[in-house]
C-alpha cells in the first residue's frame, strides 16, 4: 500500500513538472471551454471533429501586427492552412519552439500554408521583447499583436501557452486545438495531415 501512494505521488510530480516545462499558464482563471485546457506536451485541448469542424474560432478581428502593420481576420485566406501559434514572451516553451516554426513557414511557404504568432502579453507594434525574441529565433513569419478584439475573443479562453490553432482560408477552425509545444517533426506531420485535408 505504501508503495502505491508513493507510486501516485511521483506520477502526480512527473506529471507538474512535465506541464512546467512544456506550456506556460496565462495567470487567468480556468474556465471550462472546450478551446483550451492547462496540459502537458503532446496534448490536444479539445476533440473538433464534426461540431466545430466549421466553427470560425477567431471571430472578426483587427488588429496590427508586431511590425505596425493593419491586419484582420482576412489574413486566413492568404493560405489553404494557417497554423496560429499563440504564445507569450514570458514563455519558454513558447520560445523554444519558435526556431522549427520558422523553419516550419519557410519550407511550407510554396505548399498553401502560412504560420501566424498571436502575441498573448503584447498589446503594442514595436515591443522590443517580442521583436528581440522574434528575431532571435527566426521565427520571421507574421506575428499579431493581442488587441482588444483578440482580447475579448480567442484570447478569453485560451489558459495555457503555447496553444496552436489551425484554421482554412475561411478561418473555420481545422482539426484539434494544440496546448503545449511540439519539435518540428511533429508539427510537420500534424501539418501534412491537416493539409490534406483541406486540399481535398
Amino acid at each position: 500500500m505504501m508503495k502505491r501512494k508513493r507510486a501516485k505521488a511521483i506520477t502526480i510530480l512527473t506529471l507538474s513538472l512535465v506541464l512546467l516545462l512544456t506550456a506556460c499558464g496565462s495567470g487567468k482563471e480556468e474556465k471550462a471551454d472546450a478551446g483550451s485546457s492547462k496540459s502537458s506536451e503532446g496534448s490536444k485541448a479539445s476533440d473538433t471533429s464534426s461540431s466545430s469542424a466549421s466553427k470560425k474560432i477567431f471571430g472578426t478581428f483587427e488588429s496590427e501586427t508586431l511590425e505596425g502593420e493593419a491586419v484582420s481576420d482576412e489574413i486566413f485566406s492568404k493560405a489553404d492552412l494557417t497554423m496560429v501559434n499563440i504564445w507569450g514572451t514570458f514563455c519558454g516553451p513558447c520560445i523554444r519552439e519558435m526556431p522549427d516554426l520558422g523553419e516550419l513557414s519557410r519550407e511550407y511557404a510554396d505548399k498553401g500554408v502560412q504560420i501566424v504568432g498571436l502575441v498573448s502579453d503584447v498589446g503594442k507594434a514595436k515591443d522590443e521583447k517580442a521583436e528581440e525574441i522574434v528575431s532571435t529565433t527566426k521565427a520571421d513569419y507574421t506575428h499579431i499583436i493581442a488587441s482588444q478584439d483578440l482580447m475579448t475573443g480567442i484570447l478569453g479562453s485560451v489558459n495555457v501557452v503555447p496553444t496552436t490553432i489551425f484554421v482554412d482560408k475561411e478561418g473555420n477552425q481545422v482539426g484539434d486545438v494544440y496546448s503545449g509545444a511540439r519539435d518540428k517533426d511533429e508539427w510537420a506531420g500534424i501539418i501534412d495531415e491537416l493539409l490534406n485535408g483541406v486540399q481535398q
